[in-house]
């Protein structure tokens, strides 16, 4: 068994994971408008799309991709 624990370190029990159409303007807005901060960001196979980002909103953090 493993000793990870069930939930990483920064997160809550619930996670959101949003799937937008175009993460480079909901990233932007989401900076803008709720002070939020990214934490990880992986760009697709493309270079302009978001396979994976992270972001954090006070307390909390959720995750978006294209």
């Amino acid at each position: 068994m493993s000793d990870a624990p069930p939930i990483p370190e920064g997160f809550k029990s619930v996670s959101v994971y949003l799937i937008v159409p175009n993460s480079e303007e909901a990233i932007a807005f989401y900076e803008r408008a709720l002070g939020a901060e990214a934490i990880t960001r992986m760009k697709g196979p493309d270079g302009k799309s978001t396979m994976h980002a992270a972001m954090r909103v006070g307390d909390s953090i959720f995750m978006l991709t294209d």
